[in-house]
């Protein structure tokens, strides 16, 4: 079994609020940290089980009281510098899979592109492995060309700064050989992370599919923080939706605001990797569709809000951007690559052709002969006022919260999964604080057993994707918390 991976300028002051939308309520104050009160029985949970950070463990109430003002504001900082490493994950993969720089195969670790043979010997996997080893570093060869002279292209832009400020440099050869080795050093990190986390999911395969969501919920808590996504959990999200309404815990019109918890925007898709559309926040878009096509929302004028959340400043930038264009009257447009590859079930097909239909219309999608050969590609132009319904907000989900109006629900998925145990269980009281009494949060990630949390799982969805026989399935879980529940 498969689970779809579980896969920022600090703007005057922590938690500042970008209203970036003409039209739409604004929230009632800016993002604060969370206070020790609000912490307090969460942290006493966690001290009587070890299970509190160095810096807060061993102290009395009162010293950890003292001790709390300090600890939130650096822990804060913590978790936005994580933002660096995966941003420079991102390039590693940008490097093994992208499209736009290079015409060679895909770099799969301890693989090659194309090879469908089940090496039998060590002799076998040694082969494939310097064969690996070779592709990559050609890879690495026109990754470095395009880096030299960027352009205006926006990775290539992107990657080039980002290296610089980790002081590498591009104007001689010993620069640029500095650049090969540091890059090689990050592939060999990821390649090691990877194994761990390859190493935690066979510790946990091969019995209840429950249980194994469970244990993986926590699988990126070490690693840096990704903004690369995907289209499968908005299928689910939609799913979870619809049963949701079925059920009565969602009314026709009752969605008037609600909040997305680290959107995203893909580098190069989490899917496959490819990169040969401009860069795309996806999820808002889709829950605004599947809002519409539900009819969850208001009636139009007035509509739903999407209020996006999140620490990365190029989602924040980006969105500011999109908002710009949407006043002018331009849409923004959606790519939709479908691997050929991949078994989908037909209801996810039907997703994929549907998606955008009552957010705009279908665009021209146009990519080479080579990339059309691995996917199907639709895409969709959502129409002006439908980028106008988005704002968002720099915080930090797990140090931060918003007081004033609250939402009627909030969205995570594959957010949570970087976060521990301390880490998550904040982020939920966060959640719940800003929720109104009732609704509901829906996250692809199993909360923390940590019983002074008040939001509770009401049930689980559970949403297959793709399956073929001798072939993992692809699936996914999302979990339907009610805030305040009784």
């Amino acid at each position: 079994m498969t689970l779809q991976p579980i896969c920022r300028r600090w703007l005057a002051s922590a938690g500042f609020l970008l209203l970036v939308t003409a039209g739409v309520a604004a929230v009632a104050a800016p993002a604060r940290y969370v206070r020790y009160a609000e912490a307090a029985p969460i942290l006493s949970e966690l001290a009587v089980a070890g299970a509190l950070p160095p810096e807060l463990s061993g102290l009395t109430n009162a010293q950890r009281e003292a001790a709390w003002p300090a600890w939130i504001e650096r822990h804060d900082k913590d978790v936005r510098a994580r933002l660096e490493q995966g941003d420079e994950d991102t390039i590693v993969n940008w490097l093994l899979f992208g499209t736009s720089f290079t015409s060679k195969p895909r770099a799969i670790l301890g693989a090659v592109e194309g090879n469908n043979t089940n090496p039998a010997s060590p002799a076998d996997r040694e082969l494939i492995l310097r064969r690996t080893v070779e592709l990559i570093g050609a890879r690495l060869d026109d990754l470095l060309k395009a880096l030299s002279n960027p352009g205006t292209d926006e990775r290539r832009v992107f990657a080039r700064r980002l290296l610089e400020r980790k002081g590498q440099r591009f104007g001689t050869a010993a620069g640029l050989d500095g650049v090969r080795q540091y890059l090689l050093g990050a592939v060999m990190r990821v390649a090691q992370e990877q194994e761990h986390v390859d190493q935690e999911i066979g510790a946990t395969s091969g019995g209840d599919s429950i249980a194994e969501f469970v244990q993986r919920s926590r699988l990126f808590r070490t690693r840096g923080l990704s903004l690369d996504t995907s289209l499968l959990p908005n299928y689910a999200l939609e799913q979870s939706m619809a049963a949701m309404k079925a059920r009565g815990l969602l009314k026709a019109g009752g969605l008037k605001r609600v909040a997305i918890v680290g959107p995203g925007l893909d580098f190069a898709d989490k899917d496959v990797g490819f990169d040969f559309y401009p860069q795309q926040t996806l999820q808002p878009f889709a829950v605004l569709d599947s809002i519409k096509r539900l009819g969850l929302g208001p009636p139009m004028p007035a509509g739903v809000e999407i209020v996006l959340l999140d620490i990365s400043p190029r989602v924040i930038d980006h969105v500011i951007q999109a908002h710009a264009r949407a006043v002018k009257g331009i849409g923004y447009r959606l790519h939709l690559p479908l691997p050929r590859a991949t078994p989908w079930l037909p209801e996810i097909r039907k997703y994929w052709e549907t998606f955008g239909n009552q957010i705009g219309d279908p665009a021209q999608a146009s990519a080479s002969k080579a990339i059309l050969d691995q996917v199907e590609l639709r895409a969709v132009r959502a129409a002006p006022a439908a980028v106008q319904r988005l704002s968002v907000a720099n915080l930090n989900i797990v140090t931060e919260r918003i007081d004033g109006e609250a939402f009627d629900l909030m969205i995570a998925t594959n957010v949570f999964i970087y976060y521990d145990v301390l880490e998550q269980a904040l982020a939920m009281t966060n959640v719940e604080a800003m929720l109104k009494p009732g609704a509901f949060l829906l996250a692809n990630v199993a909360a923390p057993p940590v019983r002074a949390l008040t939001i509770r799982p009401v049930d689980t969805q559970t949403t297959m994707y793709a399956r073929a026989p001798n072939q993992e399935n692809i699936l996914d879980f999302i979990v339907w918390y009610q805030a305040h529940a009784q």
